[in-house]
């Protein structure tokens, strides 16, 4: 089994001041991505392991090495352990939480900014 880069069948790769500049995933199921920022110091790697997910920050200079790491981190695990339902383990997400300090910001659930801009183009025909 190995990581498999998706990052070309994606049509839309930028995404507010973000751009997709890596997409990695492991049996369909685990997803490693790697986001350049506006700020072109800051790189972000997105994680979707199971019930763990979210967003280690990076600067630019560490992000590739620093996200092969992650990918490392849970391609052993997850060979170790399989897959189930509630993978990964608290175990593990608790010594993943605090080696990366991953973090789940708050667009990840809800975008405020693009949902403020659908509402007034909703109300906007109403007010002919």
């Amino acid at each position: 089994m190995k990581w498999i880069d998706k990052t070309d069948e994606f049509e839309t790769r930028a995404w507010k001041d973000k751009y997709l500049v890596k997409c990695e995933v492991l049996d369909d199921k685990i997803e490693v991505n790697l986001y350049s920022c506006t700020d072109i110091n800051n790189y972000e790697i997105y994680v979707n392991y199971g019930v763990m997910y979210g967003i280690v920050y990076v600067h630019k200079d560490n992000a590739e090495t620093l996200r092969d790491e992650i990918k490392d981190v849970i391609y052993k695990d997850y060979m170790e352990n399989g897959y189930s339902k509630d993978m990964p383990s608290g175990d593990f997400i608790n010594n993943f939480g605090e080696k990366y300090n991953i973090c789940i910001p708050s667009d990840i659930f809800f975008d405020e900014e693009e949902f403020m801009k659908k509402m007034i183009e909703f109300t906007d025909k109403f007010n002919l």
